[in-house]
């Protein structure tokens, strides 16, 4: 039986270093399962950024020691950089555009063939499957 893919984003992270009780236990669910989930550098880049920035650090602490040691790695390629750039092309002349992370992310998921599990609505943009955790 093939497992289950899931690439997290940002807010998910966030969501679990903050005790969001919905996204902690689908978080928890899928280890159980033995889902593959993915942490990417752009998420991993945002998150680590934003806890030192607001000087957080037992969230930190609890993100460097309890959660990334339960995630797989996913690191980016350069067919992933290309397909992020394409992503840009079609939505910005669809009159849409995301952070360049967004894109980035949506790429990876896609080479992954991983559900992308964020709780932010522009990626239905995108041609990726989402979930959203904190429903």
């Amino acid at each position: 039986m093939e497992r289950l893919a899931y690439l997290i984003d940002t807010n998910v992270v966030a969501d679990y270093l903050n005790g969001v009780v919905t996204t902690m236990s689908r978080v928890e669910q899928a280890i159980e399962d033995r889902s593959l989930i993915y942490l990417s550098q752009p998420v991993h880049f945002e998150v680590v950024r934003g806890l030192a920035k607001a000087n957080a650090t037992r969230k930190m602490r609890l993100f460097a020691s309890e959660l990334a040691p339960k995630l797989s790695w996913a690191s980016l390629t350069d067919e992933d950089w290309q397909t992020a750039a394409n992503f840009w092309v079609q939505t910005t002349r669809a009159g849409n555009q995301l952070s360049d992370i967004d894109y980035l992310i949506s790429a990876l998921s896609m080479r992954l063939n991983a559900v992308l599990v964020t709780a932010d609505n522009d990626f239905d943009a995108l041609p990726v499957k989402r979930e959203n955790w904190r429903v």
